[in-house]
């Protein structure tokens, strides 16, 4: 794996330090795919396919984001299908073009509690459990030949959880790391993405950084601070900054660091500006599920003056079509945009849609909310190398 930083926007005005501040990079993984320009997300899947997409449709979303996130957890009993078959499970799943990264937990879906146990964690299809342990998972990793793989780790550690189980968490993803590492020492080549745990408290959270940093591995999964799922979509800025900003701060600043699960715009930009490179679409597939659809503004203006407009902190980043006036309306979901669904239909057509349950309809939400939120990833990255994050945050509240 290669990581280059392009460009950093400035230095926080919470810790002053180089290490968290928002940065534009390049990420390789290998010669044969393109370059991954940072930040960006990737695009994640849920049982081995894109939420409500297909292979054909999902040729409509015009964007170079070649990446595929793919959750364990679904796959978790077909490590002897994938051994047979010989191939990897990107090129199973029909997807051996894409860069795959594999992760344990599902994002996009809320990681029961309570559940791991002191040598293996626990891993949900449904309502069927499976029981993982290092062992187990290494040889789905083999066979799976993901391009990056986060190995094991523990990170059920939600807001009230008390400080035993926190160190537990922590411990054992270090433990489980290590065992793990055996598996990078027979293939150097392999990118290994490691867990960063330790919940809400500030001193797990260092020593798991710096313990973590220690060991041979290629970038940094800041974990364990939400249940994934649309719980995960309260997260607060506010309630994670200490413990996030002590975790960044003892990191190496060379390696990529990843954060997974649903971010909405405001939380995005602070963890962007914190220094984290590369997140995933979980957001804007739990709003194609709601029946709704993305509408703050998602473009960059460079040297644009704030003075220009009011910040609206009651502005909607969503709308659903719960108001009987759209029946009406001949014109796209959001003006200007140049996603499929908004060059072709109308919001009258999708309210339509959404109001007889056309399957349609989620196909069409998804492919619009996608291209919205990879687009506002590009206008991040304008925004970095212009060294203009900071007006960028102000942007997002001004309507479009």
């Amino acid at each position: 794996m290669k990581f280059i930083i392009d460009g950093v926007a400035g230095k926080t005005v919470a810790t002053g330090c180089a290490t968290a501040a928002a940065r534009a990079g390049q990420l390789e993984v290998r010669s044969s795919l393109p370059v991954l320009d940072t930040p960006a997300p990737l695009i994640r899947c849920r049982g081995g396919a894109i939420p409500h997409l297909t292979h054909e449709t999902l040729q409509y979303l015009d964007t170079a984001n070649r990446t595929l996130l793919i959750p364990y957890q679904y796959h978790s009993t077909q490590t002897d299908v994938l051994k047979a078959y010989q191939k990897g499970l990107g090129s199973f799943l029909g997807e051996k073009d894409r860069m795959s990264m594999l992760t344990v937990q599902d994002p996009g879906e809320e990681t029961k509690s309570g559940y791991n146990q002191n040598k293996a964690i626990s891993v949900w299809s449904g309502c069927n459990r499976n029981i993982v342990d290092v062992d187990g998972y290494k040889q789905f990793v083999k066979v799976a030949q993901p391009d990056i793989v986060v190995p094991l780790c523990d990170g059920d550690t939600p807001p009230d959880s008390t400080s035993k189980r926190i160190n537990k968490a922590a411990k054992r993803t270090i433990d489980f790391l290590d065992s793990f590492l055996e598996l990078k020492d027979e293939n150097p080549k392999m990118n290994v993405v490691a867990a960063v745990e330790g919940g809400l408290d500030p001193v797990v959270r260092k020593l798991s950084a710096i313990e973590t940093s220690k060991r041979n591995v290629d970038a940094f999964l800041l974990d364990g601070f939400h249940s994934n799922g649309t719980a995960a979509e309260s997260l607060r800025w506010e309630a994670i900054k200490e413990p996030f900003l002590e975790t960044i701060f003892h990191l190496p600043a060379e390696k990529p660091r990843f954060f997974l699960g649903p971010a909405g715009p405001r939380l995005l930009l602070e963890l962007v500006s914190a220094g984290v490179d590369v997140f995933d679409t979980s957001y804007p597939n739990l709003v194609t599920e709601r029946n709704a659809f993305l509408v703050f503004n998602n473009k960059f203006t460079k040297d644009w003056d704030p003075l220009e407009g009011a910040d609206n902190h009651d502005l909607m980043f969503e709308k659903n079509f719960e108001n009987d006036e759209m029946k009406m309306e001949m014109r796209s979901l959001v003006e200007g945009c140049s996603c499929y669904t908004c060059r072709n239909f109308t919001v009258a057509y999708l309210y339509h849609l959404v109001h007889v349950k056309e399957m349609l309809a989620k196909v069409l939400l998804s492919l619009h909310n996608l291209h919205h939120y990879l687009t506002f990833f590009k206008s991040i990255r304008e925004a970095i190398l212009a060294d203009q994050i900071h007006l960028l945050h102000r942007q997002i509240l001004q309507p479009l």
